[in-house]
């Protein structure tokens, strides 16, 4: 939860240098939920996969729900062309990796 929120603020404060001077509805609740609707996903799928008791390795594919759920939302529901709806998507996806990299290192650091 700490990484959607605060890759969230990051993509907000993306969105907002990128799409100055255009009104195109994406506030702070949506740079949320381009974040937070894959990682529930995301944990959903794990939780799932380790009921069956599958090897982990096989999850990362659907880390690409990171670019798949915001391309899709921003070109469906907000009339994006294809570019700028994949590169925004794009931009979602490093921004989400970076965080859960970097807290990942971060708390492993803390346990020494």
């Amino acid at each position: 939860m700490v990484q959607a929120l605060i890759a969230g603020g990051i993509i907000y404060g993306l969105f907002n240098f990128l799409e100055r001077g255009k009104d195109r509805g994406l506030d702070g609740f949506t740079s949320i939920t381009f974040v937070l609707v894959p990682a529930l996903l995301l944990f959903l799928i794990t939780l799932g996969w380790g009921f069956i008791g599958l090897p982990q390795a096989f999850l990362l594919p659907f880390v690409s729900l990171y670019f798949l759920v915001p391309t899709l939302m921003l070109r469906l529901q907000y009339q994006f062309g294809w570019k700028n709806a994949c590169g925004y998507g794009l931009l979602v996806f490093v921004v989400a990796m970076a965080v859960d990299i970097l807290l990942s290192v971060g708390f492993s650091a803390l346990r020494g």
